[in-house]
């Protein structure tokens, strides 16, 4: 018989120690996601970008403001005359250069005016006696030559103006009796009489007296400006006093509603009954007008820096003076 081979021997298993413990295997590592300020960090870094690149493309595109020119010899009409500046070395007569093309009137009417058509020519509107001739007359119209010497106007007819700030005051009365006449420049008009209507309904409302009724505002209706200081109530530190007309205005639905109460369909009749609040309005010559406003005028003081404007005081009575003041 043959013999079996022997079996290997098997290795005798060792006894699992007490205090054994067999170690967990460990999750698969997943990989991080990235960070929320990372995110963040990086959607205000493009707002940042595209709000860089849309000023640039901004800057580029948007009109570039012009320095103002106020070179006297190059200065355009919309150049206020205050603003002017005169190069060093300039000759006596620059002035000219920025005076050709310009109007200059006494007011809106546009009769009493001169207009410096170029550097040496004007034409001249006047009346002989402004103050009796406007609503006579009228204007009369005359060309001719012009010098300037400074800040000195003067035509070949004998008058004279001066440059003031940005109007002209006329210094003479060769042929028309209006020494001391402001003339404004046509083309600051539409700045100067909102000025100072605004600076008259303000010093208006501040110094309304205790007896006159409400109003809305002061329509200004003509004026005509002097820079005349024989007005005693005139100081060196305002600029010209303005002959005005003005007309107060008043809420009409107040109006008809009283005269509704009163039995009235006349607003003129109502505004001169006894006890109505129109009554202190018609001192110094006022008039109640079918418009429901009541007219009145007096003497304006203003004062200007050219900038800002400022009603200092009004009047239309002189103390120890009987007599009516004259009208410009």
């Amino acid at each position: 018989m043959q013999t079996q081979p022997a079996m290997a021997q098997m290795p005798t298993p060792q006894p699992t120690p007490a205090n054994y413990s067999a170690t967990p295997t460990s999750a698969p590592i997943k990989p991080k996601k990235a960070g929320r300020l990372s995110t963040i960090l990086a959607i205000i870094f493009g707002i940042i970008a595209l709000g860089a690149i849309a000023f640039i493309i901004f800057d580029k595109l948007k009109p570039q403001e012009k320095p103002v020119n106020t070179d006297a010899s190059t200065a355009p009409l919309s150049t206020r005359l205050s603003e002017i500046s005169i190069p060093e070395g300039s000759g006596a007569d620059i002035f000219k250069k920025t005076l050709a093309g310009r109007t200059f009137t006494v007011n809106t009417a546009f009769d009493e005016y001169i207009v410096f058509t170029d550097e040496s020519r004007y034409v001249f509107s006047y009346y002989d006696k402004p103050s009796e001739g406007r609503t006579v007359l009228q204007a009369s119209s005359k060309p001719g030559t012009y010098t300037v010497k400074d800040k000195v106007i003067t035509l070949d007819n004998g008058e004279s103006f001066e440059i003031v700030g940005d109007y002209l005051v006329k210094n003479t009365e060769t042929i028309s009796k209006n020494r001391t006449a402001v003339y404004f420049d046509a083309l600051q008009l539409d700045s100067v009489i909102p000025n100072i209507s605004l600076a008259l309904n303000t010093y208006l409302k501040n110094n309304k007296k205790t007896e006159l009724g409400d109003f809305e505002k002061a329509r200004i209706d003509r004026f005509s400006c002097h820079a005349d200081r024989s007005f005693k109530k005139m100081t060196n530190a305002d600029s010209y006093l303005c002959d005005t007309e003005y007309s107060y205005l008043f809420d009409q639905s107040k109006i008809k509603a009283k005269m509704a109460a009163a039995k009235q369909h006349d607003f003129i009749t109502f505004c001169r009954m006894k006890g109505t609040p129109f009554l202190g309005f018609l001192n110094n010559g006022g008039a109640c007008n079918p418009d429901y406003t009541v007219s009145s005028w007096s003497y304006v003081i203003i004062r200007t820096d050219n900038v800002s404007y400022r009603v200092t005081g009004a009047f239309n009575t002189i103390e120890g003076s009987t007599g009516p003041l004259p009208r410009f």
